[in-house]
């Protein structure tokens, strides 16, 4: 499993608070839990999205995102895609494997921001 980090100041704790639980990255290579005001610059750490907080149906009316599945003729979804303003794809389940299953919406909208949080970081440094 990849797991995409920050570097402390930059990154999504900008937008905690100080009591928000985060995954610090020790010099073994293990992650421990940390508090966000425990962070020190250079801190290397994730932010792990609890399922609970995480308002995936705002992230697409933000983001102007909608969802296109083709069907095979028993009516069985081969392929789904996410697409912007209806046009451009951001993610296609015929690419990497998995394929339509369960959850896959879930996963592939946790990972487009997942990125987003990425691009940010890079665009402060």
């Amino acid at each position: 499993m990849l797991i995409k980090t920050s570097t402390y100041p930059l990154g999504p704790a900008n937008k905690l608070s100080d009591d928000t639980i985060v995954q610090r990255l020790l010099s073994n290579g293990r992650f421990a839990d940390a508090y966000k005001g425990e962070l020190i610059e250079g801190d290397e750490y994730y932010v792990p999205y609890k399922k609970g907080s995480v308002n995936l149906i705002q992230y697409m009316e933000d983001n102007r995102l909608s969802v296109f599945y083709e069907y095979d003729v028993d009516n069985i979804v081969v392929r789904a895609k996410i697409l912007k303003d209806g046009a451009y794809e951001l993610f296609d389940t015929s690419q990497g494997g998995a394929g339509a299953h369960r959850g896959w919406l879930t996963g592939a909208l946790m990972y487009l921001r997942d990125q987003e949080d990425v691009k940010s970081c890079t665009n402060q440094k």
